[in-house]
């Protein structure tokens, strides 16, 4: 039987930040007998190949030169993003040519359209998906299903128009809808992490297939992180230089306000929650790895509890630490979609997850459905301090946990249903 090419345009996928592990650890459960696989990421900084996957599978990635549609982005390059979903051929006529000074997505498109037109004229089937953020690869996704007539999937990480991340104004936001509407009429399947963001697919685009793919862990990483010596002896060293033995150590990991600028305000009600009353928590220790605003690390210096900001760390080290947890803190705001990835890894670990949140929302609702931890809305006011504090003591959750469906073999079965109905004749 001939495999299945599947093309994945995943700009972040050789990154080091939550967001590359979304199809970086699904890909690689896909039966390599019945799919080969061609993700077309952006290059790095650090030396990598067009080699670079896990053993035992067909994955080749293509790491290629060429900016995106973001913070970094001049005007001229975001509007050519949004002709490009207009009028599709735009980027295959851009393609001819290695200039390091066009987009990244025509490089992508230049790769994938030469791959895809041979794969197709030996006979052999394909699909493809677009995996959001940047907007780009959604670009390239619906350019690449509608010149070859394949199977399109496109994957909204986040909400490009329900609740988006970006910058503010109107100008944006229409764009973000204009462009939202034209690579969603290419698909055959949108799909995103959360309930609500599904619902509006549904509500804005009647008639069009859309299912929830969450986020999820890898049980590789946390299986490997036992051979991982290295990583083991330096967790153990940077805890036993920050944390006293004795200390109920209660972990958080990644961006806040820097994601979601309202998180920041659930830090703040924590801090506040923990200095009332007014003493000295000895028995409690709170570590923050990752990217702090410096609004989130004034927060930090008024309180009146041992706490270490380790800043950011390399992935496998912040699982290290992770694993050492007592208590995990997750810190969302005021997005009722928000399913950031870092919850899952906190459930793999087994360790109980307090979530302080300004409204109930995905991450949430994930928790109760689990059993994996509990939540303490900013708008109970003073009254859920004692909560807070009760939430962090020593005490385990007692809940059965169920979280199956996070794990990423469930998530490639689930995968793999989807493209298979994409491709029968």
């Amino acid at each position: 039987m001939k495999k299945i090419n599947l093309f994945v345009f995943a700009a972040h996928h050789l990154a080091g930040n939550i967001a590359a592990q979304r199809f970086k650890s699904l890909l690689k459960y896909l039966d390599p007998t019945k799919y080969r696989i061609f993700v077309f990421a952006r290059d790095v900084p650090a030396a990598m190949t067009a080699t670079v996957a896990p053993p035992g599978t067909d994955i080749t990635i293509f790491p290629l030169p060429g900016r995106c549609v973001g913070s970094e982005s001049s005007a001229a390059a975001s509007l050519l993003a949004l002709a490009a979903a207009f009028v599709r051929p735009l980027p295959f006529l851009l393609g001819e040519g290695r200039s390091h000074a066009r987009p990244w997505f025509v490089h992508a498109l230049a790769e994938a359209n030469r791959l895809c037109a041979r794969k197709l004229a030996a006979g052999e089937q394909c699909v493809v998906i677009g995996t959001y953020s940047p907007v780009d690869a959604l670009v390239a996704a619906a350019a690449l299903s509608s010149k070859h007539s394949i199977g399109c999937l496109q994957d909204f990480r986040d909400g490009l128009v329900f609740e988006p991340l970006g910058k503010p104004g109107w100008w944006r936001k229409v764009m973000r809808q204009l462009i939202e509407a034209r690579v969603v009429a290419a698909s055959d399947l949108v799909t995103s992490v959360s309930g609500p963001l599904v619902d509006d697919f549904q509500q804005r685009y009647p008639g069009k297939a859309t299912a929830i793919l969450p986020n999820g862990y890898d049980p590789d990483d946390f299986a490997a992180l036992d051979d991982d010596v290295v990583g083991s002896t330096r967790a153990a060293a940077i805890l036993a230089r920050e944390v006293p033995a004795d200390a109920l150590l209660i972990g958080h990991f990644g961006r806040i306000g820097a994601s979601d600028g309202s998180a920041s305000k659930s830090l703040d009600y924590l801090v506040d929650a923990l200095n009332d009353p007014v003493e000295t928590r000895a028995n409690h220790h709170l570590i923050f790895v990752g990217e702090l605003t410096e609004g989130e690390q004034a927060t930090l210096r008024r309180a009146n509890f041992p706490v270490s900001v380790l800043g950011p760390v390399e992935r496998t080290l912040a699982l290290q630490l992770m694993k050492r947890c007592d208590k995990l803190l997750l810190l969302t705001g005021s997005r009722a979609s928000c399913a950031t990835g870092k919850l899952f890894e906190y459930l793999a670990t087994g360790a109980d997850v307090v979530c302080v949140s300004g409204v109930s929302n995905e991450a949430t609702a994930i928790l109760a459905r689990t059993g994996a931890g509990q939540t303490i809305l900013t708008g109970t006011g003073v009254s859920g301090y004692e909560a807070v504090r009760s939430a962090l003591s020593p005490h385990r959750n007692g809940a059965t946990r169920d979280i199956a469906i996070y794990s990423r073999v469930a998530q490639a079965d689930m995968l793999d249903g989807w493209l298979s109905t994409m491709v029968l004749p």
